[in-house]
């Protein structure tokens, strides 16, 4: 995959609010229908460029593997008002780790979930409370983390909370997903929200989406602060996975939440409902958006399937 050639899509943005994103495209030096190899691609040149457009260096440049046609999906955070770092914690300083068979099944996972995005087949049962994926090779290694991880909730938990080694951290929050659901499970995830790793923040926040679509659960009991910081990050992977949560946690449209979202987090919202080029990514945005506005399920569902999703920004718009 390193040495593919990959086509550019759509180029996204977030955290830009306050910043003339007319100018910005028109600028940068990275183009849809661009081609480009990971092992040789560089940042530093659009890197550059919105430095000197906006005076200050891009939060992020993200670029996300990518549809059927190869085509790839770039999304820039730009610094603007609407992006505030993350509050996080320090590293932790202890030694803990896991044995070895964990990071190779990690490893594993991750060469084999890439194989499985570039295909296509990036599809996945979460009823269980796990991820059990749609593409059998990837399903294979699914269960054999599930084998490994469910009788280890206490090694996992020491070593998120514990271990100064953020790889040992990363694995932790992605495998303690699979152990069966417990108080001290959903406490040790939501506390790695606020991890300093990107990584370690993707994984807890992905698994505690997972354990919130399980089939016939009650609802988690967390702290949805920062849960709401992440929308603002200049991160992308935490915009993108704490959209996904979001979209769990306001099914049943729990009034205090809502207001709470738009109150507070109108504008990431509707930047992240204005991305195009896959609606997987975008989707949750939007139906969170709709749900703070008090649009009704079957309507939204309608705007969604008939991707008339300018009536939702446009209302969002008018808050």
């Amino acid at each position: 995959m390193e040495h593919a050639t990959f086509q550019v899509g759509e180029i996204n943005y977030f955290g830009y609010a306050g910043i003339d994103l007319d100018l910005i495209r028109a600028q940068l030096p990275l183009h849809t229908g661009d081609k480009l190899i990971f092992a040789t691609f560089s940042r530093d040149a659009t890197e550059v460029a919105l430095t000197r457009l906006t005076g200050h260096r891009p939060t992020d440049i993200a670029i996300v593997c990518c549809d059927q046609s190869k085509h790839l999906f770039v999304y820039i955070g730009l610094g603007g008002s609407s992006s505030h770092p993350m509050p996080v914690a320090v590293v932790p300083g202890g030694h803990d780790h896991l044995d070895p068979t964990a990071a190779r099944l990690y490893d594993q996972e991750m060469a084999a979930l890439l194989s499985a995005v570039s295909a296509g087949n990036a599809g996945e049962d979460d009823s269980n409370g796990y991820k059990l994926s749609n593409d059998p090779a990837l399903r294979q290694i699914d269960l054999s983390i599930l084998a490994y991880a469910a009788p280890r909730e206490a090694d996992l938990v020491r070593v998120l909370r514990n271990s100064s080694d953020s790889h040992q951290r990363q694995i932790a929050a992605a495998f303690l997903g699979y152990v069966p659901r417990s108080s001290i499970q959903v406490a040790a995830l939501t506390a790695a929200v606020s991890d300093p790793d990107d990584e370690v923040r993707n994984n807890a926040v992905r698994a505690l989406s997972v354990l919130s679509a399980a089939r016939n659960s009650s609802p988690l009991l967390i702290d949805t602060h920062f849960f709401v910081a992440l929308l603002f990050s200049g991160k992308w992977t935490d915009r993108n996975k704490g959209s996904l949560l979001l979209l769990r946690l306001t099914e049943h449209r729990d009034p205090t939440l809502l207001a709470s979202l738009r109150h507070e987090a109108i504008q990431p919202l509707i930047e992240g409902a204005s991305w195009h080029g896959d609606s997987g990514h975008s989707t949750a945005f939007l139906v969170v958006l709709s749900r703070c506005l008090s649009i009704p399920e079957d309507t939204l569902k309608q705007l969604i399937d008939s991707r008339n999703t300018a009536t939702i920004i446009a209302a969002a718009n008018k808050e």
